[in-house]
């Protein structure tokens, strides 16, 4: 027989579980003006977060980079193209670029240069993790 014993969590105050829906954020949010496609903060805190991220056809996220910590996408639905590269000498090196799809998962590392593009018919839906700061003060446009 096992038999839990609550773990002493102090005097902090936890916080409760938030659940969110992805296509109804996605539904009711709005174009972010700087990377010009649906964005929408699903969960987290500024530690890690999770992002609902839409592209329609033909659309694309600027290429840019981060200086701190990883990001990892998840193709919820849809297909398009990862751009990535590194800056040497002040110009970008680009990778060769790689076609994702439903399904698929990568990450992107601090300081690689990084963009994408809806190149099919239907719309793109990501699913990002990503510190906050990733959507403000630590995103660098090339």
């Amino acid at each position: 027989m096992v038999i839990w014993k609550r773990r002493n969590t102090g005097t902090k105050t936890l916080k409760k579980m938030k659940i969110t829906n992805i296509k109804h954020c996605l539904n009711k949010s709005t174009i972010d003006n700087k990377i010009g496609v649906k964005i929408s903060h699903l969960t987290g805190d500024e530690t890690i977060s999770v992002f609902a991220i839409e592209l329609e056809k033909e659309q694309s996220i600027p290429v840019h980079y981060h200086k701190e910590n990883i990001e990892t996408y998840f193709v919820l639905e849809g297909q398009g193209i990862v751009y990535t590269g590194k800056i040497e000498n002040e110009e970008v090196i680009w990778n060769t670029e790689k076609q994702v799809k439903t399904g698929d998962c990568f990450t992107i590392y601090p300081n690689q240069v990084h963009g994408f593009k809806n190149n099919s018919e239907k719309k793109l839906q990501i699913i990002a993790s990503a510190p906050i700061s990733h959507n403000k003060q630590d995103r660098y446009f090339i």
